[in-house]
């Protein structure tokens, strides 16, 4: 039994009802009372403006088709540049409050950050949301320099990088302008890669480059406690929540 039709026979068989979307338009959400079989919604709120984003709402364009029938993808808009930690998180929770019926027996929360292994206050801000996303039942995707490590995966044989230089991310140049990770980035990518408009080639978005990422990432630390501290990624948990069968 295909996970839709599992979904559905749960609902039906404990008498779930709520109010669902009566189409897939996120951006602007429609309710339609007593529809039996609801979605269930994934929402994400990214620390980026731009190519988190841009990441995710690609995955919902072009592999919609392995994305299954009740689940429902929706990324927080972000108007400004605030990225620490507890803002991610604030304009989640401003977002379900003012524009969302969020149901908590069935959406999921999702928070994507960065750690930055170069910046100590950053990681105790991650620290401390910790507890607080546990204890409200939101979960935490973070990596570990930064989400670009993530689309790296999707395109090269990451074994042959030193770890130690990926963890370290170092400035490639004298005013800060790109790190490491990112100049590997732009080197890998036709059209090049830039940090800040958050523009790159979404053709990289297939399900065979997230099957290798998924696969790559493994090779790191996974855990959401260690990864503050180490060369990881936990994106593949939120991935395998977003196409199960992947």
């Amino acid at each position: 039994m295909g996970l839709s039709l599992y979904l559905s026979y749960l609902m039906k068989l404990i008498g779930i009802s709520r109010m669902g979307f009566k189409d897939r338009a996120f951006g602007e959400p429609i309710y339609d009372v007593g529809v039996e079989n609801p979605k269930i919604v994934i929402i994400i709120s990214c620390e980026g403006r731009n190519t988190e984003p841009e990441y995710f709402n690609t995955i919902k364009k072009k592999l919609n088709e392995h994305i299954p029938a009740l689940i429902e993808i929706g990324v927080v808009p972000k108007d400004d540049n605030k990225s620490a930690p507890q803002q991610v998180m604030d304009n989640l929770e401003s977002f379900i409050k003012d524009k969302y019926d969020y149901k908590s027996d069935y959406d999921k929360l999702w928070i994507v950050c960065d750690t930055e292994s170069d910046d100590e206050a950053r990681k105790k801000q991650i620290k401390e949301i910790m507890p607080i996303c546990d204890s409200k039942g939101y979960f935490l995707a973070i990596c570990n320099p930064l989400f670009e490590f993530w689309l790296l995966l999707h395109i090269v044989d990451i074994s042959t990088y030193d770890q130690g230089v990926l963890y370290r991310n170092k400035w490639e140049t004298s005013s800060k302008k790109r790190r490491y990770i990112d100049k590997e980035l732009s080197n890998q990518l036709i059209n090049g890669y830039s940090k800040k408009a958050g523009k790159f080639n979404t053709n990289i978005v297939s399900l065979e480059n997230i099957r290798k990422a998924l696969e790559q990432e493994r090779l790191f630390t996974n855990n959401k406690d260690s990864i503050i501290n180490n060369l990881g990624s936990n994106l593949g948990d939120l991935i395998r929540d977003i196409i199960p069968n992947i």
